[in-house]
């Protein structure tokens, strides 16, 4: 169970690097247009939610009531922390900020220990601290991030760990279900309400043409893949540990970003030198001795 819930956090790290660069691309080409990615994007999510929904429903479903309380919750914050990142993302670059998001953890053991009541033992503490430098290193070697992507980032941390709170709380009121099955069920769930969500905002935040909805396609169809494999990781070995695995995701854009400036396309990638790639390869090394420490101090 443990090696099949990292092998899925690593799988979504990966989709979410690719989102990243594509929800990039998106606010750079249109500028302003920050909410009609969030809602374009999810427009196209919903309907994938439509499809993947009827192999995964179950015949004997819990109350509505019971389901609702924590899927909201979760749809509201994770609403809340992608139009935070999108803000980021407006003034820094995609593999700057996807690094940073291992502040989530620090979050996570927060909110774990002074609200769920959560206990972890010192190797893993030590392992939260490694995973922090290392997020904190790779977003630091580079250019200058500006101070309000700062405050964007703080924000989209505190949004995004309150919504994977309410994720693993979602997946376990179907205790009847698989682990998969569950996990894939409550993803499925989310993206249905945030679609409905944006089909109700369209009207007030209009995709102009039909090339926002192509370019909105892309960060749709990754995000979502990636949500399958990290809800399904959620379920398997917990919140937080998840995430620490999840933050493997800042080597991947650190690569990505790299190919990506070296194809020519630096509007959407600073062009960095060999040794500061280099720096940023050791520092997100801190992140991988982080997944190994936390899982090594759980035995």
């Amino acid at each position: 169970m443990m090696l099949l819930g990292i092998v899925l956090g690593l799988v979504a790290a990966f989709f979410q690097s690719c989102s990243y660069v594509f929800s990039k691309r998106f606010v750079m080409k249109f500028k302003g247009a920050n909410i009609q990615l969030l809602v374009g994007g999810h427009i196209f999510m919903g309907l994938f939610s439509c499809m993947v929904l009827p192999f995964f429903w179950q015949k004997s479903m819990p109350p509505v009531l019971t389901i609702a309380k924590p899927l909201l919750l979760c749809v509201l914050f994770y609403l809340c922390g992608q139009a935070t990142m999108f803000k980021t993302l407006a003034s820094a670059d995609a593999s700057r900020v996807s690094p940073l998001l291992g502040l989530k953890i620090l979050v996570l053991a927060f909110i774990s220990v002074c609200i769920t009541h959560g206990h972890f033992q010192g190797l893993q503490w030590v392992a939260i601290g490694l995973a922090v430098i290392a997020a904190l290193l790779l977003s630091f070697l580079g250019k200058k991030m500006p101070r309000h992507a700062w405050v964007w980032i703080i924000f989209a941390c505190v949004f995004y760990s309150l919504s994977d709170i309410f994720v693993r709380q979602t997946i376990n009121v179907f205790p009847s279900a698989g682990l998969f099955h569950a996990a894939v069920l409550t993803a499925s769930l989310c993206y249905l309400v945030c679609g409905a969500a944006a089909v109700a905002a369209l009207p007030f935040y209009p995709m102009s043409n039909s090339s926002q909805w192509k370019a909105a396609f892309p960060f749709a169809f990754f995000w979502f893949a990636g949500m399958l494999f990290l809800f399904s990781c959620f379920g398997s070995i917990g919140v937080v540990f998840g995430n620490i695995v999840q933050s493997t995701r800042g080597i991947l854009s650190i690569f990505l970003g790299s190919y990506i400036a070296f194809k020519g396309y630096e509007h959407l990638e600073e062009k960095v030198s060999a040794k500061i790639t280099i720096f940023r390869v050791c520092a997100a090394s801190l992140m991988m001795s982080a997944i190994a420490l936390f899982y090594w101090g759980r035995i």
